[in-house]
């Protein structure tokens, strides 16, 4: 069996109604019918906001000295242009 977390919402009365009608239509508990919402309407896997590409960076640049971080970042120098 899955592991779940019970959580607490608060919702408008209207809506708890809505949702206890519609999970007594689906034949489903509200909790599940909550749980297919949130399925349906949250991304699977959080936005990248450019963290991983920062550790990808750190560990990249480890070790690397100072003076040749420009050619790790950006690759080898291209001196023919």
């Amino acid at each position: 069996m899955p592991r779940i977390r019970r959580i607490q919402v608060v919702i408008d009365p209207e809506l708890d109604d809505r949702l206890e009608q519609e999970a007594a239509a689906r034949g489903i508990s509200k909790s599940a019918l909550v749980g297919l919402c949130l399925v349906r309407e949250l991304p699977a896997a959080p936005p990248d906001n450019g963290l991983l590409a920062l550790l990808e960076l750190s560990k990249r640049t480890a070790g690397v000295e100072p003076a040749d971080i420009d050619s790790v970042l950006y690759g080898p120098l291209d001196v023919d242009r």
